[in-house]
């Protein structure tokens, strides 16, 4: 993290993954993502709740909208 920056957030490349899902395994695209904060500005709950808010429009995006 750079000055003024205070948060970087890391977005990996989606790949085909083999994950159980009810009992059964099946392919899904899986993704990480990553984050880094200046705890001096940024809390770290503040933080992962950013990172869970991106994740759950990345998983439902027509929730962006509503």
């Amino acid at each position: 993290i750079n000055k003024p920056e205070v948060g970087i957030l890391g977005v990996h490349n989606a790949k085909d993954r083999a994950v159980v899902l009810n009992g059964q395994v099946v392919v899904r695209r899986i993704m990480n993502l990553s984050s880094s904060w200046d705890h001096r500005v940024v809390d770290g709950h503040d933080g992962a709740t950013l990172v869970q808010l991106v994740k759950s429009y990345l998983e439902h995006p027509a929730t962006i909208f509503m």
